[in-house]
Order: C-alpha cells, then sequence, then structure tokens
C-alpha cells in the first residue's frame, strides 16, 4: 500500500489538519464583507492580509486528498474558514511577537503533523519516530528526480505541511499563552464541592403552564399583540436582507431506448460471463465498473441477497442475476470454493529489521530475511524447538514473554492477515509451520489450533451503471430550454403548476440569507452560486435563471420575494407567543390570591402536595426536572414559609423550603476538581475567543467572482 493510501485509509486525520481548535467557527461568521475586488488573485482579506488564489486553491487540493467523497462546495466552505482562522490567530500572534524555531519546528512535525498519525513513522510505543520520518523525506528527494503522479503529489504534500506547520507552530504559542493565566482557584474548587454536598428539602406544589392558560383564557394570542411586543421590544429585532426562491429541477434519466439497448447488452454479457470458464477475471476487468475480488468470504460475510443464492445455487460456475436496482446492473457468478476454518491460534518468531514498522532494529532487511529463512529451515525439521526460539529469538518482546509467541485467536475476515501464509486454509493442519513477510518484518508462524469449519465463497461481479446516452442528453436538454423559454416570463403559480404537470420536482417559497451556503432541500453544489445570483445589485422580483449540475440535470430558480427591510411576522410569530404568554402569566400572578398557604394553593388547583423533595445546590434537579430559579429560591427563601409563585421551565412553582443540610467533608485532595473546572474553563473561553475575533476583523469575501 502507498504512502498516500495510508493517509487516506485515516481519513479522521484531515481533522487535525484543519485547525488547532475546529471549535471556533461552532457559528459560521456572518459578518464577512462582500465586495469586488481588482486583482483576481486576491480572493479575501482579513484585516488587510491577502488571502491569495493560489493558497486558496493549494488548501481545496490537499483537503480534497482526504475527503474525496464529500461535495467540492462543502470543501471550499470548509478551506475558506481554515483561512480566515488562520489569519485571524498568526496577526494576533504576531503582534505580540510570538515566533517559530527549528526545534519548534521538528517538534511541531512530531506532534501536530498529519505524518505524526502514520504507522510506517511511529516507534515501539506509538510516538512519533523523527529519525524515521527524516530517512522517509531522504528517499523521496532521491525519488523525485525520476518523479512519478504518485511520487510528485507526495512531494507537494510535504510542501504543503512544510510551508503550513509554521504557521500553526505560531497560532499554537498563542492559543498556550492565552491559556497559561486560566486556571481555578482553590477557593473556586472548594466552593464548588461545597454546592455538590448541599442540600434541601422542600415540599412544592406544581402546576403545568398549560393548566394556567386554559384556566385563565391566555389564547388566542392576537396579531395585534404581537405587533404591540416587537415596538416594546424593537431593540430584539434588527433588520435582515433576505431572498425567497422557488426551484423546479431538472433530473437527467436515461431514455427507454437507453434502456432497451442497455439490457440487450447485459444479455449478451450474461452469456458471455456464463461460458468464460477460466477467463471471470479478465471479463470483470474489461466490463465492470469494480475491480476483481480475489477475496474468499463465509457466508455470513456475504450480502443477504448473496447468502441467499449459496443456500440454493452453490455449484461452482453458478450465475447470479442480472438484477437491476435504480439504474445500477449486477451479474455474479460464483467462481471457487473452499473449505476453511474461521478462528486459528497461532504463535510466531518476529525477525524485524531497520525498514520495519514498530521497529527498533538496526539489521538489514536482507539480513532479517537471512535469519529467518535459516530459523524456518531448522524449526520445520526440529518443530520442538519452536518455544525455545521464540524466547531466545523473536523480536515481539511482549508476545514472547507473556504469551510465548502467542498472537491469539485470529478471526478470519474475508482476506489473509499474515502475509502470503494462508492460516485459514483447512490445507494447513495443526502444527504447521510457515514462513511469511508483513510490515513488521519476517514471521515464522506455527498453528496451535483450529476451530469452526466452514465454506468459503469467491464471487466474480459485473457492475455497470445505466447513463443516459448523448442523444438522450441532447433531447432533455432542448425539452428543459423549452420549458425554460415558455414559462421564464409566467408568474409563480403558473410556472409550479406548469412544472407539476409535466411532472418535475418543485421546491416552493425558500428563504435564504446572503451568508449562508446552502439551500434547505436543495443541496447542491451550486447553492452558493444560486443564493449570489438572488443578491446580485439589479436582481428583482420575478427574475429567472437556470443552472446545470455537473451530472447534467437542471435546476430552474424564480425570485418570489425580496426582503430589505424588518423580519417577517411568521418567521418570528412563534418566538415571540411564549414571551407574551408568561407576560400575561406574570400579571396573573400578581394577584394576592397567590400570597396564601401551600396547602390552599394546592385545593385551589386540585394538585397533590409534594412532599420531603431532596434537592441539590449543583445539580439543580427536582424530581426528573431541571430548575434553577426553583432550586435557587429554596436556597434563599425562609424557612416553613410558602413563596411567591415561580416560573420554571415546565409550569409555575410554589415551594416552602423545611431543612437545608450539608453533608460536605473536607477532602484529602481537591486537585481532581480543579482540574475538572479548567478544563471546562478553557474549554469556554476558546469558544468566546474564536467569535470575538472574527466579529472584530474586517473580512472581505471575493469567491463569487472566481
Amino acid at each position: 500500500m502507498s504512502f498516500l493510501e495510508k493517509i487516506r485509509k485515516n481519513t479522521w486525520l484531515i481533522f487535525l489538519f484543519i485547525s488547532i481548535f475546529l471549535i471556533f467557527f461552532i457559528l459560521d461568521p456572518s459578518i464577512l464583507l462582500k465586495c469586488f475586488s481588482k486583482n483576481s488573485n486576491i480572493i479575501g482579506k482579513v484585516n488587510n492580509d491577502h488571502i491569495s488564489l493560489k493558497e486558496y486553491i493549494e488548501s481545496f487540493q490537499f483537503l480534497k486528498k482526504f475527503r474525496e467523497s464529500e461535495p467540492d462546495y462543502l470543501l471550499k466552505n470548509d478551506v475558506w474558514k481554515l483561512l480566515v482562522h488562520e489569519k485571524v490567530l498568526n496577526q494576533q500572534a504576531i503582534k505580540l511577537g510570538i515566533k517559530s524555531t527549528k526545534k519548534d519546528f521538528w517538534k511541531a512535525i512530531k506532534k501536530q503533523s498529519i505524518y505524526s498519525h502514520i504507522t510506517d513513522f511511529q516507534d515501539i510505543k506509538g510516538d512519533m519516530d523523527i529519525e524515521k520520518f527524516k530517512l522517509y523525506l531522504k528517499k523521496l528527494n532521491k525519488k523525485y528526480v525520476n518523479k512519478t503522479p504518485e511520487i510528485k503529489e507526495e512531494k507537494n504534500m510535504w510542501l504543503y505541511e512544510k510551508n503550513n506547520i509554521k504557521k500553526r507552530i505560531i497560532a499554537k504559542k498563542y492559543i498556550e499563552m492565552l491559556m497559561y493565566g486560566l486556571n481555578t482557584s482553590l477557593i473556586e474548587a472548594k466552593l464548588n464541592q461545597i454546592n455538590k454536598n448541599l442540600f434541601s428539602i422542600i415540599d412544592y406544589v406544581f402546576i403545568p403552564y398549560s393548566e394556567i392558560e386554559k384556566k385563565y383564557n391566555i389564547y388566542p394570542i392576537k396579531n395585534i399583540d404581537i405587533f404591540n411586543w416587537i415596538n416594546k421590544n424593537k431593540f430584539l429585532y434588527k433588520k435582515i436582507n433576505l431572498r425567497n426562491l422557488s426551484f423546479i429541477i431538472f433530473n437527467s434519466s436515461p431514455s427507454l431506448d437507453d434502456e432497451k439497448k442497455m439490457n440487450n447488452k447485459i444479455k449478451k454479457l450474461f452469456k458471455e460471463f456464463k461460458n468464460s470458464n477460466d477467463h471471470d477475471s479478465i471479463i470483470v476487468s474489461n466490463q465492470s465498473e469494480k475491480p476483481f475480488d480475489y477475496n474468499f468470504y463465509l457466508k455470513k460475510q456475504l450480502p443477504p441477497i448473496l447468502q441467499f443464492f449459496v443456500e440454493k445455487n452453490n455449484k461452482i460456475g453458478s450465475m447470479f442475476g442480472p438484477i437491476k436496482d435504480n439504474n445500477i446492473y449486477v451479474i455474479g457468478k460464483l467462481t471457487r470454493k473452499k473449505k476453511l476454518f474461521d478462528s486459528v491460534l497461532s504463535s510466531h518468531i518476529l525477525i524485524s529489521h531497520k525498514e520495519a514498522i514498530h521497529s527498533f532494529n538496526k539489521r538489514t532487511k536482507k539480513e532479517a530475511e537471512k535469519i529467518a529463512k535459516n530459523l524456518y529451515n531448522f524449526v520445520k525439521k526440529n518443530p520442538d524447538q519452536f518455544n525455545y526460539l521464540v524466547k531466545k529469538k523473536s523480536d515481539d518482546f511482549i508476545n514472547a514473554k507473556k504469551n510465548n509467541g502467542s498472537l491469539g485467536w485470529i478471526k478470519y475476515e474475508g482476506k489473509n492477515l499474515i502475509g502470503s501464509f494462508d492460516i485459514f486454509s483447512s490445507e494447513n493442519k495443526k502444527g504447521k509451520i510457515g514462513l511469511t513477510e508483513t510490515k513488521f518484518g519476517y514471521h515464522i508462524i506455527r498453528i496451535d489450533e483450529k476451530k469452526n469449519p466452514k465454506i468459503a465463497y469467491q464471487f466474480a461481479m459485473i457492475i455497470k451503471t445505466l447513463i443516459p446516452s448523448k442523444k438522450t442528453k441532447n433531447i432533455f436538454h432542448e425539452k428543459v430550454m423549452s420549458f425554460f423559454k415558455n414559462n421564464k416570463n409566467s408568474n409563480l403559480n403558473t410556472l409550479i403548476n406548469n412544472a407539476r404537470k409535466n411532472k418535475y420536482e418543485t421546491i416552493f417559497l425558500e428563504e435564504v440569507k446572503n451568508n449562508q451556503s446552502i439551500i434547505n432541500g436543495l443541496n447542491t453544489e451550486l447553492d452558493k452560486k444560486i443564493i449570489n445570483w438572488s443578491f446580485e445589485k439589479n436582481r428583482k422580483i420575478g427574475d429567472t435563471n437556470i443552472f446545470h449540475t455537473s451530472n447534467k440535470d437542471y435546476i430552474m430558480v424564480y425570485l418570489s420575494k425580496i426582503q430589505k427591510n424588518g423580519i417577517p411576522i411568521e418567521k418570528i410569530k412563534n418566538e415571540i407567543i411564549p414571551l407574551i404568554v408568561d407576560n400575561k402569566i406574570n400579571k396573573i400572578l400578581s394577584n394576592s390570591f397567590f400570597k396564601k398557604s401551600l396547602e390552599e394553593i394546592a385545593f385551589y388547583f386540585s394538585k397533590k402536595i409534594n412532599k420531603y423533595c431532596k434537592i441539590n445546590f449543583y445539580n439543580l434537579m427536582i424530581d426528573d426536572k431541571k430548575e434553577p430559579k426553583v432550586v435557587g429560591s429554596a436556597f434563599s427563601s425562609n424557612l416553613y414559609k410558602t413563596s411567591k409563585p415561580i416560573l420554571g421551565k415546565k409550569g409555575i412553582f410554589f415551594i416552602k423550603p423545611l431543612k437545608r443540610f450539608s453533608i460536605y467533608k473536607k477532602p484529602d485532595s481537591i486537585s481532581s476538581e480543579i482540574e475538572s473546572l479548567n478544563t471546562l474553563l478553557r474549554k469556554n473561553t476558546l469558544e468566546k475567543l474564536g467569535d470575538v475575533l472574527i466579529e472584530k476583523s474586517v473580512i472581505k469575501d471575493y469567491r463569487k467572482n472566481i
């Protein structure tokens, strides 16, 4: 497996790269200023510090290597956030005179780089071995003289990481400096511990809001109530620039003629495949979208449809399919089967070398191979010496000392797990000794025990996808353009009705903001481009446009509404109504009646009194409800006196505190309490720091002109 593939297998590594603290971008920076750039090489500015097109493209290409399955528009958004974040942190660090050294560089490679998590560069403890990595760089430079595309890609990856690690060093130093003095005091820790052990016993009556609303006819809330509330609280409702868009989606699909031709092709291919004899792998390589799979699989490892197939058709050469699912055709053929054991217990003698992973051994690979072959030849003739040689010669020190070289029970997972020695095969009996090579070195392996003999199957699978032909695409294009031409001047209702008559998918009146990247319900790579179009200066209600996606689908957009001032009443209605309800309830509860005893209040509302409820000042729970206001009142009200009505989260409480006590005992150490509070404090500070730095920056985004 190539180095690049090893990184791609660990796709989570990219999250180490994206930022030191990705938490800064929990919220999108909503203050990005959109303007035009005269210089096409500059795609943005952060406090007058340029973000170049070159670094934007390099970052995108780097990210794409690790997140190939994700759409480009999402990756571009993440790259932009990364670059803005990086600039802001580095600007702050430079102001404070923070610099990086050569020592910092190699330390960061060891701790912060994508290479630090590749096992090829790790020592036996799992830490990165810088000397191994430097040896890799020397070899890479030599290989680059006769560069292949793969070597060129590896070199570019290193150059990108080398250039960007310095920025990460400075940003990390800045963060560490800010965090240095951020600690919980001993007094805070003691107070927190006291709160954990402080309790109160209360009687209380609980009335759900729904009952209050019904009893006092709180509803309905009229529109005049909502307008009055907005007028009294204007400062809460800022003006938002919005657009309402409607969409017609034209999905391209193969024609009946395309399907007919594909069916004929599949039938011919099925016959050819059935009579192919020993040429199955060649036909799969030439015809299938997926390569030939040489592995064998137990029945339980096969998809359910193939499990059912082998129950009925288990002869070599039995054909499966053809089946069609969402324009994907599948033909299968049972090519081979063999008996194997699904669990094997084995032991080994490991001979490692300096090129092997997790190895401190300085011997060359050739030396290791020679030693392994000599040991193998000796132990084949003298199998009783195997255990002795494990302890004397094996470089797997942990298993050699603790388990006599045992690798434990290994389960068959559809492929050979230990190099070229097939320990699962029924041909290799108990006691069989083999020699094989893996990334750890050379292994002399002995099969100690086997269990669960089963049949494993090998399938040759041909997978083909039906796509529209060139002729179908041209007809579809003409049809879409004709619909667009005939309906581009129609009103919205006519347009939507005509689309539905033609059975096109529609999305009606979707609201968008200028700074968002994804449109709900649409979610394509064109979303941002469509939003930018709708916010163009000369855009007006009724404007239409058509966009086409990378897979040749089309999207027709209709600008239904332009809102420049205020928030639509329907948008905030659901947020305001609960506030008005609370206000009405407060007025009702100001009545002198609610100053009566707990027993009288319980009788009036036909409620029982909840007796002797034990509550804690730390977790703020009353039974199964978290009610901080109520718990706070329980610790501050007079004992044996009924409280005023308290508006909780789910309803109204009346409480009578009966007793307060503490089970607090002075601990031997509160270091764990301090550490726990420190972690929480730093996390909260980092979240706020990211928001503040971005909010105080002048950020300009020119990407819509690219």
